[in-house]
């Protein structure tokens, strides 16, 4: 592992608690994310860069984010994670993203049943961005 990839893991975990606590990611993070995953992509020669791709997730996310079912925020880091994933896995991510969303919103229902508190602020999809996108970013960056 090298700097960038470290640095890219650091921002990543800023990012999980700062959408946990607060269901928010700022501009400024995905900012950092956005440079690493470039910076990133420069370094592994085989990492093709998929702006078409990533451009067609923030288009499709933004119409999604209008009708109030996910965050900017994840929206922005989904495309920008998006850049790097390589083809062969990006099904396969975004599956993935599905399966830990699922699982995390589970979580929380249970938790607000337990709880009770009244308070649903909805599903941090950054986590599951945040573990999927990081996953399949290795696994592209070995193949």
């Amino acid at each position: 592992m090298n700097l960038i990839g470290l640095v890219l893991i650091a921002i990543s975990t800023v990012i999980i608690v700062s959408d946990i606590k607060e269901r928010k990611i700022s501009n400024r993070l995905n900012l950092v994310v956005l440079v690493c995953c470039l910076l990133i992509a420069y370094e592994y020669e085989n990492i093709e860069l998929h702006i078409l791709r990533s451009t067609l997730v923030l288009t499709v996310g933004l119409v999604i984010f209008s009708l109030g079912i996910i965050g900017a925020g994840d929206i922005k880091l989904l495309s920008i994670y998006a850049l790097i994933i390589d083809s062969q896995y990006w099904t396969l991510s975004l599956v993935t993203i599905g399966f830990i969303g699922g699982i995390t919103a589970l979580i929380i229902l249970i938790k607000s049943k337990i709880v009770k508190n009244g308070k649903n602020k909805g599903v941090p999809y950054g986590v599951p961005i945040v573990f999927s996108s990081l996953f399949f970013i290795h696994l592209s960056a070995l193949s």
